[in-house]
């Protein structure tokens, strides 16, 4: 198992002062102007097309000032960026704080084992597992064509009822809580009344060990309202589903299960832990070095699973005790997003997190959360709750339209005019005999009106690094709720030089 606890030595921490400088600058912009790392807090979103140095200018920039400012981190990645994020870490002096989590590395982390041996409040809880699992289990079999399916919320419901009880049962019956056990005690289940009463059943069923197990145990008052509740739902309700209920509910979780149990994933996510979320909070900076493009489903579950579990990690956390400013850092970052990204944004700023997602454009964040409605509304809702905006070249209209309405509208003078002829000085006219005179009317007129400050056609013109551009690529940066002192506006135009 790659000595498997060779490492688990105490963590380096990096050597930076116990009171964080927050006003620091993570983007230094143009005008003295800069982000500051408290600003970062509230997340930065960063679009712009491929080409754009998006990820080689004002993200790579922010990368680096995270580092050199001593933050820990989580780092998603889609594309291989691994030497990227080394040459980084040894530039800023940060590389001892590196922790490349990959198959070849003995880094591990069992997320469930985590959360039900953790300490602290919430630790163990049923919900907190659930919740977990069931993020894993949405991501993977959503419908992103189509958005939120028909009878989405009952199949979710219905799911998190069977990894409830499931979670509710290994824990009342003394046993740790593992993705296998979970697995075991599902498709042990009785498929129907007649099994329950079946000894062929009960002699074979992983399940009926658990709850003979559990109501052999000393229990409070509340351990035996939960088992009767469980026992009811394993004995009654579930074996009384129709078949087709049944069958679509279990196979939601067995699907996610599957992958989880197998070669890699198994090796690294449930083979024991000696790498947490919570090594951020001392400076590590953990790069999950099993990226989409490569390991395919594999690597989406692996990231997925590191991402879920920090974000719950975070918003935990006691800044009063762990006040080092941590930050969540994805490239192609709408490959990974779910239903509680949003919630995460509206409260990372208090704990102290910055979120850096960077992507193409709103498209990619509709067609990650599902392009029905309810996808675009988390999509809105995700986007209102970044505080700072960064438009690179672009040719997506949508963006480019939020962009120039983010920037917002200036009132304008627009002139019109207009001259009428009757019918017979028009033939007069064509006859050449304009001489003759003529009747009509002739007006002019000025009016009010309030236009873009910068047309969305403007996002299309900006400069997008390379060698004919001189490497500088021009961006505009959108503060939300906040003037740059050099402007008094929301926005600013910035020149951002490529680093490689």
């Amino acid at each position: 198992m790659f000595g498997l606890f060779r490492n688990k030595q105490k963590l380096k921490t990096a050597k930076h002062a116990a009171a964080w400088n927050m006003d620091a600058a993570v983007l230094k912009l143009s005008n003295n102007e800069f982000i500051s790392l408290l600003w970062a807090m509230a997340g930065l979103f960063i679009a712009g097309m491929t080409g754009s140095s998006k990820s080689t200018s004002s993200a790579k920039q922010a990368a680096r000032a995270l580092l050199r400012l001593g933050c820990g981190g989580l780092i998603l990645t889609v594309k291989n960026e691994r030497a990227m994020w080394e040459k980084l870490c040894k530039e800023e002096g940060r590389l001892d704080d590196l922790v490349i989590f990959n198959p070849q590395n003995p880094w591990r982390f069992d997320p469930i084992l985590h959360e039900t041996e953790r300490k602290g409040p919430g630790a163990g809880m049923t919900e907190v597992i659930v919740e977990l699992l069931m993020t894993l289990v949405e991501f993977t079999s959503r419908d992103r064509n189509q958005g939120s399916r028909e009878n989405e919320a009952y199949w979710r419901n219905s799911c998190m009822r069977l990894l409830r009880s499931a979670t509710d049962l290994l824990l009342l019956a003394g046993r740790r809580v593992t993705v296998r056990d979970l697995y075991r005690v599902v498709i042990s289940a009785p498929q129907s009344l007649a099994d329950v009463v079946s000894e062929q059943w009960r002699r074979s069923s992983f399940c009926y060990e658990c709850l003979a197990e559990a109501d052999k145990r000393p229990r409070t008052a509340s351990q035996t309202a939960d088992y009767e509740i469980v026992a009811d739902f394993f004995l009654a309700e579930f074996p009384g589903t129709s078949d087709k209920t049944r069958s679509i509910t279990v196979s939601q979780f067995t699907s996610t299960c599957d992958v989880l149990l197998r070669g890699t994933l198994r090796e690294m996510f449930a083979g024991g832990t000696n790498i947490t979320p919570e090594a951020t909070e001392e400076g590590r900076i953990i790069l999950v070095d099993m990226p989409l493009k490569t390991w395919g489903a594999v690597g989406l579950c692996a990231n997925l699973l590191w991402k879920t579990a920090f974000q719950r990690s975070i918003e935990r956390r006691d800044v009063r005790v762990s006040p080092r400013p941590v930050f969540l850092f994805a490239d192609e970052g709408h490959y990974y997003l779910h239903r509680d990204d949003s919630l995460f944004q509206t409260t990372c700023r208090s704990s102290r997190c910055a979120s850096i997602l960077v992507t193409q454009n709103i498209a990619n964040l509709d067609a990650a959360l599902g392009t029905g409605d309810a996808g675009r509304a988390e999509a809105e809702s995700l986007l209102a709750n970044f505080g700072t905006l960064i438009f690179h070249c672009n040719t997506c209209q949508r963006t480019n339209a939020l962009a120039s309405q983010l920037c917002g509208e200036q009132r304008v003078l627009m002139a019109s005019g207009n001259s009428t002829y009757d019918a017979d000085s028009q033939w007069s006219g064509v006859l050449g005999l304009d001489w003759l005179g003529h009747s009509g009317s002739t007006s002019a007129g000025f009016s009010e009106q309030y236009r873009p400050i910068l047309e969305a056609a403007a996002f299309t013109r900006l400069r997008a690094g390379g060698k004919v551009n001189g490497f500088e690529a021009d961006v505009i940066v959108v503060k939300s709720g906040d003037l740059f002192r050099s402007t008094g506006t929301t926005w600013l135009p910035v020149t951002f030089r490529q680093d490689f």
